[in-house]
């Protein structure tokens, strides 16, 4: 990396290392709590630091989850990575894999509550509301486990053995970086070396967008997930639903389904298709409803309503209103009901 200013003023910066300049395997993991995407080149949300795995008496250096709400462990050196790390990563791969719902819950809520939890997330935030917003929308949480390492370099052995694994569809990847010293500024260069990355700037026009739900989120869900006649059954439906004044909504901007909130919290989630969509209310009172009385009062085949005590491994109660152009739902009732099933009916 050069440093440039006029013709004369060129100079290359120089690089350092971490515990050169006094910097701790601490601070590298502050910066990537405080910036994993910079660093790590892709987006996860961060539920925990320091993880003990007591059955092999060790520790994550970070945990967390991807888009797929697959768990994440980070390995972090201060200097190369060296041989034996890929064997630690491997054991938390597989003892992380028997996490379920509630362990995971449990962590956050443990991560949540420290220095560093506080300045990610807020206190009423709960591990349900980050799953929901964060992951995909056909997420099974755990389904599958990623390790990442992170360091200066890679010795030869290691990388080696790390790229053979890769190559076998073991989910691992290795980000290497510098330090660049610049004077009395440092700066941290980060990039991912295992596996190559296979796509480069280069391969995306720019006047495309990869996330084109986020640049008009109506337009997707109405005429890209969605045919002709279930496009137009989802604006009736979500003119509906509009009504309730508690929520806000709808809010088109997420990949598969369009969002009604509470607050920060998602109330309702319609999860649209091609030829049918999925009304989803969370957090209800299941003790107290009836699928067949609900699907009876909006005029629509009973198999078409469930009542879930667990909604898509969520851990929230839910009720599921599945709607297609084949059958005539009944709007007005579908205002009412959907008051009723949140609990929000006015006297």
């Amino acid at each position: 990396m050069l440093r440039v200013g006029d013709k004369e003023d060129v100079s290359t910066l120089e690089t350092v290392s971490l515990k050169d300049e006094g910097f701790r395997e601490d601070d590298l993991r502050e910066w990537i709590i405080n910036s994993p995407e910079s660093i790590l080149g892709e987006d996860f949300r961060l539920v925990g630091r320091e993880v003990s795995v007591k059955q092999i008496g060790d520790g994550i250096d970070l945990l967390a989850i991807d888009r797929d709400a697959n768990v994440v462990a980070i390995e972090l050196k201060r200097g190369a990575l060296k041989p034996k790390v890929d064997f630690q990563g491997l054991k938390y791969a597989a003892y992380t894999s028997h996490w379920d719902y509630s362990k995971l819950r449990d962590q956050f809520e443990k991560f949540k509550s420290t220095t560093w939890g506080r300045t990610l997330y807020e206190e009423e935030t709960t591990f349900t509301e980050v799953l929901d917003e964060f992951c995909n929308e056909d997420y099974t949480l755990n389904q599958d486990q990623r390790i990442v390492f992170v360091g200066e370099s890679v010795r030869e052995r290691l990388d080696i053995v790390l790229r053979w694994l890769s190559d076998r569809s073991i989910d691992i990847s290795v980000i290497e970086f510098q330090l660049l010293k610049d004077d009395d500024r440092l700066y941290l260069d980060a990039e991912q070396t295992i596996p190559t990355p296979e796509h480069t700037v280069t391969d995306v026009s720019p006047d495309t967008s990869d996330e084109p739900w986020k640049e008009d989120g109506q337009s997707w869900h109405l005429n890209e997930r969605s045919n002709e006649e279930t496009g137009g059954l989802l604006e009736d439906v979500t003119a509906a639903l509009q009504e309730l004044e508690f929520l806000n909504g709808p809010e088109w901007g997420q990949k598969h389904y369009v969002a009604f909130n509470k607050g920060r919290k998602r109330r309702i989630a319609i999860r649209t298709k091609r030829t049918l969509f999925h009304i989803d209310l969370y957090d209800v009172d299941t003790a107290s409803l009836d699928p067949a009385e609900i699907a009876d009062a909006l005029g629509i085949d009973a198999e078409s309503v469930a009542v879930k005590e667990d909604m898509r491994g969520s851990g929230r109660s839910g009720v599921r209103i599945t709607c297609n152009p084949n059958q005539e739902i009944d709007f007005d009732a579908l205002e009412s009901q959907a008051r009723e099933i949140l609990g929000e009916t006015t006297e």
